[in-house]
């Protein structure tokens, strides 16, 4: 059957024939089939309940899928240990090597789809996928193994350049599962997932660690008992694992499930003791059964408390849930009152916009002595009345435009101009009173640059423009108000700084809110509704911008700055 080299060294060095694939003296000590049994039937059993119960919940079907791989690489590598033919150790070998990488890469997966609480796009899958490739495409060629070790009687493959590729390949999977539990980690906000998190991984790591530290050493050292010890560490992730079905219930195994578990660990470990002959091993396997049995009491009686107090949160979920469709019908009609509100506001404002426009016109005709020569007293009484009015005319042009934005009516004209015009315009109309009340006002315009863009130039010229400069102008009473225009890669940037009341940094976060201003905004004005920077804001929005403020507290002034792509239609 082998060649005369083979049966050689067959003969020489007295290796014992194998029964059932494992049963052999080539095994030399016992504790090798008490560290393979064990794992593997432990992930066995917990991979069979949770698709058992779970049959249709993916993270049930990856946990079935990592715990066969596991135990397929568990009971291959038992009869590694136990044959003495040389083509099943290249054969066995072989598939050892192709499971571990494949036992990663669905741990990785596993962590994704749990993590997410969703399946994995087919990308994502892709990317997961494709460090197995040179594995599954070359596992069964010279460049995995190279081929049977005929200078000792270790009955061992000699590894090739793949084999060595893959301990690459299972660190890069488990730095990935690292980065991306830590990314979750810091993405997620509660205090529960975040504990999930934190277990899952932690199970995830040990298992890997455990499996992966065992095989570089044996490779390295050459000892291959220390890997031994490297496969507990499936039992260890199984008991993170059983920490999360207690405490969140990840999978709906419940107390049959955990029973059992405990059961089969006992009966398990119990049963080494008909193959013990060392006095140590005797103690260490009764110090592990005392262990497994106390643990599975434990275990079993915290899933039936968390069962009993699951059910007494379900008569309280059901209570809660009675009460939500209560609240859900006290919120719709709220927000249908909120709409007829609105309705009411936008109707009233329509209202007093038509007197208010004779009585400024009366007032304004009066003042330019349309109505004949008037005495200072009369003069004073027509600017107060036109102040009023056109005070009073901006509050109901801010109401309506709140109430069009509110019920989607407000309509955009947008067509091309240029910007920089729109500013020096509205610039220029403001200055005198702005110089008038001694403050220096600087514009800074950078000429080289194009400031054409597509928008809606009444509504940005009124409603952003004019009403920045219009609030610094309102609010400092002394220094300086600095406008600034420039470009900023595909976007103009358009910014008003001044000297004034400043800003807290509790009420910035809030500014671009409806009837929200600074804390110090009435000592300055009174007059101010809190509407006109929600309106900028919404506007600049429209036109696919952003506005902002900066300020380094209050009586410190204050910056408000607006980009506006160029390309933003």
């Amino acid at each position: 059957m082998y060649d005369n080299i083979v049966e050689t060294l067959m003969l020489e060095c007295g290796w014992d024939t194998t029964n059932f694939l494992v049963v052999s003296k080539n095994v030399f000590d016992p504790f090798i089939y008490y560290s393979h049994s064990l794992p593997l039937l432990v992930s066995l059993t917990i991979g069979f309940f949770v698709l058992y119960k779970n049959p249709k919940q993916l993270l049930a079907r990856i946990l079935f899928t990592i715990t066969t791989l596991f135990s397929l690489w568990v009971f291959f590598d038992l009869i590694l240990w136990a044959t003495d033919k040389p083509d099943y150790t290249i054969f066995f070998w072989s598939i050892v090597n192709l499971i571990e990488p494949l036992i990663y890469a669905a741990s990785l997966y596993f962590i994704q789809v749990f993590i997410k609480n969703r399946d994995t796009s087919l990308k994502s899958k892709m990317l997961v996928l494709a460090p197995l490739v040179p594995f599954i495409l070359l596992g069964s060629t010279k460049f995995a193994l190279l081929g049977y070790d005929l200078t000792n009687c270790n009955r061992e493959a000699i590894e090739g350049p793949l084999t060595h590729f893959s301990y690459i390949v299972e660190i890069f999977y488990t730095l990935w599962i690292v980065l991306f539990a830590m990314e979750s980690y810091r993405r997620v906000k509660e205090r529960v997932v975040r504990l999930q998190i934190i277990t899952i991984t932690i199970g995830i790591i040990l298992f890997l660690l455990t499996f992966s530290f065992g095989n570089i050493v044996g490779s390295i050292t050459d000892d291959w008992r220390i890997p031994q010890w490297g496969i507990f560490g499936m039992p260890i992730f199984i008991a993170f694992l059983s920490y999360l079905i207690v405490k969140y219930r990840t999978f709906d195994i419940k107390l049959i499930a955990t029973q059992a578990l405990a059961v089969a660990i006992s009966i398990l470990v119990g049963s080494q003791f008909f193959f013990i002959d060392a006095f140590g091993n005797l103690i260490l396997n009764g110090v592990t059964l005392f262990t497994s049995v106390v643990g599975g009491i434990l275990l079993v009686r915290s899933v039936r408390f968390e069962i009993e107090a699951k059910e007494r949160e379900r008569d309280q979920r059901q209570r809660i849930e009675h009460l939500a469709e209560n609240l859900k019908s006290a919120n719709e009609s709220l927000q249908q009152l909120n709409k007829q509100k609105t309705e009411f506001v936008s109707f009233a404002s329509h209202q007093l916009r038509g007197p208010l426009t004779p009585i400024k016109g009366y007032a304004e005709s009066i003042l330019e002595g349309d109505f004949g020569k008037i005495s200072e007293d009369v003069r004073k009484a027509a600017q107060i009345i036109f102040d009023s009015t056109t005070t009073l005319a901006q509050v109901v042009d801010d109401y309506l435009n709140v109430t069009r934005i509110e019920l989607g009516k407000l309509k955009f004209d947008f067509v091309e101009f240029n910007f920089k015009d729109t500013v020096q315009m509205v610039v220029d109309q403001m200055r005198p009173s702005i110089e008038k009340k001694g403050l220096k006002f600087n514009v800074e315009i950078d000429p080289g640059f194009n400031y054409q863009l597509r928008g809606d130039k009444e509504k940005l010229n009124n409603q952003v423009i004019a009403n920045l400069i219009d609030n610094s102008f309102k609010y400092t009473s002394s220094g300086e108000i600095r406008v600034s225009l420039s470009e900023v890669g595909e976007k103009i940037r358009f910014s008003v700084k001044d000297t004034g009341v400043g800003i807290s940094k509790e009420t910035i976060s809030q500014l671009f809110s409806k009837f929200k201003r600074a804390t110090n905004a009435n000592k300055a004005n009174i007059h101010g509704t809190g509407l006109g920077l929600f309106i900028a804001k919404e506007i600049v929005n429209a036109h696919k911008g952003k506005i902002w403020a900066e300020s380094d507290g209050e009586g410190r002034g204050s910056e408000f700055i607006v980009e506006l792509p160029k390309n933003n239609i």
